[in-house]
């Protein structure tokens, strides 16, 4: 986020207006002092007296129209700005040359005045040539006359304080603008993590704020959890090294983490003060002489977000405050988005058993069947039904159901691949996706979760064991059998009623 020198140039024209107001009456007042004492000077050639009163007057004039008429009127503000330094410093220059000694007084306060008002809106660079037009020419002129060191002292005292002034005041204005930029950055960072839900939009945008605000050779986002440094972005020295796994034990990550304060250590060549700590390289094999680091802390989040760089004392404590500034909104924002995926996960899941919904599985397997048109590799389903269902609410209790229910699916997830589909498909009827599987493979995995159901063993309300149940399967294949997937559910269906028919705890697939 670059920044002209003036950081004045956006204010509105009443913003102006209120802004050059105290400058403008103190250069007025002093003008008034001036023409006063002119007036009534009688040791001052009418010439010059008349010179000087017209001076004057040019000046008000000067300073009304420009203070509030053209610069607060005027879009284009650099042209005003360094016509504004030409036409003073040309301003100062003649009243030098026309102003008797006594009355120099009123030459150096309107300067004094001029170069606190033009410093601070207009920069360094217009403020310098101001005060070179309406000095140094002045004292060049009249160079050969000045021959003490009270000459010199006389001439070049008040424009040596107006560069400090002018030196003083543009630093003060440099650090308040840093100030501003610091805010201006944090506040776009947190509009912008605010408006996302997605994790990695996060890291990106992450990744955008912390060069953008802060000089770094290295930074690096990393999660702690049971043990081991999860990192999740690492810039170092122009390479990116994301996603690593690292022991967390020993590591200044850790001792964040453990003490939940900010850690700032300006020069790593001195020894750390801090029991366990050792310095762990992360991205390069180099060392860093300088590192900060604060935590990152939310309901679901538990991490630290750290600078470091080759240089020692590259940071100072404003960095300290814009990183933790930064870290706070960015764990605000991962806890929003995990608390966020975490209540879109339940909308897909089934409450009871935890396996995908009717309407989420379907949407899978329509995914899962488009991919198979584009492989041509096969796609099978089985839809399976607990038998005599209702016969054991009626008989142990629905308590007993819901735990048969949930041993069936935590059954079936023993024999399937983490790329495979569980769903209810309704009541005590669930439906299995096996993307890649063919009627062979897919029977392989029914009569090994009939013969896991066969061995359960569950208890009824009172403690006392009862019948395990067996399940009736149907199986059909994708797209050899059926090219859309509710013709593909509807054949698995129908032999699933075919396996019931044949005396239940059976099988029927292609291969039957």
């Amino acid at each position: 986020m670059n920044r002209r020198d003036s950081s004045l140039r956006d204010l509105t024209s009443q913003e102006y207006r209120k802004f050059l107001l105290p400058p403008a009456i103190a250069g007025l007042t002093v003008l008034l002092v001036f023409l006063i004492n002119t007036l009534i000077a009688e040791d001052i050639s009418p010439t010059t007296k008349s010179t000087l009163i017209l001076l004057i007057i040019c000046a008000a004039i000067y300073i009304t129209t420009f203070s509030f008429y053209l610069i607060p009127a005027r879009r284009n503000k650099d042209t005003l700005i360094w016509l504004n330094a030409i036409v003073s410093g040309g301003g100062f220059w003649i009243l030098a040359f026309v102003i008797p000694d006594k009355l120099i007084l009123y030459h150096n306060l309107l300067l004094l005045v001029a170069v606190i008002a033009v410093s601070v809106f207009s920069g360094r660079m217009p403020t310098l040539v101001m005060i070179g037009m309406g000095t140094i020419l002045h004292i060049v002129g009249q160079f050969d006359t000045i021959n003490t060191f009270i000459g010199w002292a006389d001439h070049l005292g008040v424009p040596i304080v107006a560069v400090i002034l002018n030196e003083t005041t543009t630093r003060i204005q440099n650090i308040s603008r840093g100030q501003v930029r610091r805010l201006e950055i944090i506040n776009a960072f947190s509009r912008q993590v605010a408006a996302t839900l997605d994790r990695e939009q996060i890291l990106a945008r992450l990744n955008t704020a912390i060069p953008n605000a802060l000089v770094a050779d290295s930074y690096y986002l990393t999660v702690v959890d049971d043990g081991e440094a999860h990192i999740l972005l690492c810039f170092d020295d122009g390479e990116y090294f994301n996603d690593l796994h690292l022991p967390a034990e020993d590591t200044r990550t850790n001792w964040v983490v453990q003490n939940q304060k900010e850690l700032f250590l300006p020069d790593l060549r001195q020894p750390i003060e801090l029991e366990g700590v050792k310095l762990i390289p992360v991205g390069k094999d180099k060392t860093s002489l300088s590192w900060i680091g604060v935590p990152m802390t939310s309901g679901t989040f538990n991490g630290v977000l750290a600078l470091a760089s080759y240089q020692p004392n590259a940071f100072n404590r404003g960095d300290l405050e814009l990183l933790s500034s930064l870290a706070q909104h960015a764990a605000l924002a991962f806890d929003n988005a995990a608390r966020h995926a975490e209540v879109e996960e339940r909308s897909r899941l089934d409450s009871l058993t935890g396996v995908l919904n009717h309407g989420y599985f379907l949407k899978t397997l329509k995914k899962q069947a488009d991919e198979s048109l584009s492989t041509g590799n096969p796609l099978s389903i089985i839809m399976l039904d607990v038998d005599h269902f209702k016969r054991y609410n009626d008989t142990y209790g629905h308590l007993a159901g819901d735990k048969i229910l949930t041993a069936l699916c935590d059954s079936i997830h023993k024999h399937i691949k983490s790329t495979d589909a569980v769903g209810r498909w309704g009541g005590e009827e669930f439906v299995i996706s096996l993307p890649n599987a063919s009627a062979s493979l897919a029977q392989i995995v029914a009569i090994r979760i009939s013969d896991t159901m066969r061995e359960l063993h569950i208890n009824d309300r009172d403690g006392k064991t009862i019948p395990p149940p067996t399940v009736s399967q149907g199986i059909a294949v994708f797209p050899l059998e059926a090219d859309e997937i509710f013709r593909l559910v509807d054949l698995a269906d129908q032999r699933l009623y075919t396996a019931k028919n044949r005396g239940r705890d059976q099988i029927e697939s292609p291969l039957s």
